[in-house]
């Protein structure tokens, strides 16, 4: 990445602002165009670099108060149509295959975002019921320590 581009993701990766031209506002700060940031920004989805921007909500504020890791073991041979099929449910923010260590079978985990304790046992039957899924482990939050995006460029970062 160049000098620039850096630059620019250093700007993103703090949010952007609510205002009528938001790509304005970060072009003007990096001498640049509006056309050249938004040229950017479509050149980094198609190859990739980015997903989406899209808004960020505090679940809490919108009724989901009760929130869990779920680890579940899945055989081998049905981790694709698992992950995929929990992958679909709107609760769930984070599906990960991860390797297991010697002697924990758990290898799928979610993140599940639940309005109530009873919704999130809902959630969990539903998804036992239609994948089939019969071993997990619910690790429930207790206290939320940190919660922020990954920040890839600091000020430290060289340019």
């Amino acid at each position: 990445m160049n000098k620039i581009q850096i630059q620019l993701i250093r700007e993103l990766q703090h949010g952007i602002k609510l205002e009528r031209r938001p790509f304005m506002r970060l072009a003007r700060d990096l001498g640049l165009t509006e056309e050249q940031v938004i040229e950017q920004m479509k050149t980094w989805q198609t190859e990739g670099v980015i997903r989406r921007i899209g808004i960020s909500v505090r679940p809490e504020r919108m009724g989901y108060t009760t929130n869990a890791i779920i680890a579940w073991a899945v055989p081998e041979e049905r981790l694709e149509e698992v992950g995929t099929g929990l992958s679909r449910v709107k609760e769930i923010s984070h599906c990960y295959e991860r390797e297991c260590p010697p002697g924990w079978p758990y290898n799928i985990y979610t993140m599940v975002h639940a309005k109530s304790p009873e919704h999130l046992q809902e959630l969990i039957e539903q998804q036992k019921q239609q994948l089939g899924l019969e071993k997990f482990k619910v690790f429930a939050t207790v206290k939320e320590l940190k919660k922020t995006s990954m920040r890839y460029f600091s000020e430290a970062t060289p340019l």
